[in-house]
């Protein structure tokens, strides 16, 4: 697990998850019907490159899945009460259902969502 410090990030190329902004996040909570899970992370973060290679791996199937940079979102972070990276926030119609901190999805939480 990682703690966030602005701007400490390395501009690695990471995992083609949909990134959004703070702005684009508070629409998607408004009218997403299906599960959202949000990605929290930080560019220098390993375990939160292992976290977006794992939700990237999932497609889009029963839940939108996207991810919000930390440095590039300080807002978000602290609108939705993130301190460590990564977090994992999963939504349904806009509220919070559970959180889930530090690396990589638990085998059992992909394979679920995988199958759902």
């Amino acid at each position: 697990m990682c703690r966030w410090r602005p701007g400490h990030g390395h501009g690695d190329r990471e995992a083609e998850l949909k990134e959004v902004s703070g702005e684009e996040l508070r629409r998607l909570l408004a009218e997403e019907e299906r599960l959202l899970l949000v990605a929290f992370w930080t560019p220098g973060c390993e375990p939160c490159r292992e976290l977006r290679r794992d939700l990237d791996s999932l497609g889009g199937g029963v839940a939108e899945v996207v991810a919000v940079n930390a440095d590039d979102e300080p807002e978000a972070v602290r609108e939705h009460r993130v301190e460590d990276f990564p977090t994992l926030l999963f939504y349904k119609r806009g509220r919070e259902l559970h959180r889930l901190k530090g690396g990589a999805l638990p085998a059992s939480t992909l394979e679920l969502l995988r199958s759902a």
